[in-house]
């Protein structure tokens, strides 16, 4: 009797192993990092979303969205992008708007700082800098590769400076 319990206690549990792996409810770990970083990709690939800090973590099947966007249609948006192959649910904790007055003084303060540091340097005074939520916008044109690279590199140095996105064109030689 007591073997027969055993039995059906195991091939209960197996069953019960079985029917979540079949349901798809878990991801193996190398499909939750390939689905995650899919879902970062489609964020830094869309012109709304790439500007704003949002963090994606899958965990069976559900990703957890956190971060703050700067509004309630790109909130929506990056829930629809979130949606890739494994995951059965969006949790959506983003918050809508700065993060604080203090977000918008910070990136007031890294442009202003950063634009002091370019007029100083000759070769980088017609570069125009950008800050949007602690991501630096580089465009303009630039005389030299060189220039080019010390223009990247002063953003990168700055402090409250998430990621650098750099559109500088390099002037043809006269």
């Amino acid at each position: 009797m007591r073997r027969i319990s055993m039995l059906m206690l195991a091939a209960a549990l197996f069953g019960f192993g079985m029917t979540r792996m079949a349901r798809g409810d878990e991801m193996p770990g190398r499909a939750t990092a390939m689905a995650e970083d899919q879902i970062q990709t489609r964020f830094q690939s869309d012109s709304d979303l790439r500007n704003n800090r949002i963090q994606a973590t899958i965990d069976n099947g559900v990703v957890t969205l956190k971060g703050t966007v700067d509004t309630i249609a790109e909130k929506s948006k990056a829930a629809r992008l979130a949606m890739v192959r494994g995951v059965t649910e969006v949790d959506n904790q983003l918050k809508v708007g700065s993060e604080s007055a203090k977000a918008a003084v910070s990136d007031s303060t890294i442009t202003a700082r950063l634009k002091t540091e370019m007029l100083a340097e000759e070769q980088l005074r017609s570069v125009h800098v950008a800050t949007n939520n602690g991501v630096v916008s580089l465009s303009g044109t630039v005389p030299t590769t060189a220039a080019r690279d010390r223009a990247v590199d002063l953003a990168r140095s700055m402090g409250g400076v998430a990621r650098v996105e750099d559109t500088l064109r390099i002037l043809p030689p006269r």
